[in-house]
């Protein structure tokens, strides 16, 4: 019975929303996150906005981060969805869409 409980709890989770950190730097260069709960994607976006102390500090300066709520049934991150397209393709499309928005945080605020 626990198993069972257990297997439901995962499969549930797995289906909530998850949310990417994604972040672009002067040069243009995009990096971004795992899928992450609110809370691990707001920490995540703060170290990256201030790093902590120790940290080292990037070469080009950040200019914006966008906080992207995500469907796990549909998400070019998340590695599972049943597209011909290749995941990179698909990846990189999804990036210039999402940069387009208004950035959670940007130099320009």
């Amino acid at each position: 019975m626990g198993d069972h409980d257990s297997h439901r709890l995962a499969k549930h989770l797995a289906g909530l929303p998850h949310y990417h950190v994604v972040a672009q730097n002067r040069n243009n260069e995009v990096i971004y996150s795992d899928g992450l709960t609110w809370p691990g994607a707001e920490g995540f976006a703060a170290d990256l906005i201030s790093p902590p102390p120790g940290t080292p500090v990037p070469e080009v300066e950040l200019e914006a981060v966008w906080i992207i709520e995500a469907d796990p049934r549909w998400c070019p991150f998340a590695h599972g969805d049943d597209t011909a397209e290749s995941d990179e393709l698909t990846v990189t499309e999804y990036i210039e869409r999402l940069t387009q928005r208004p950035p959670y945080w940007s130099t320009q605020q």
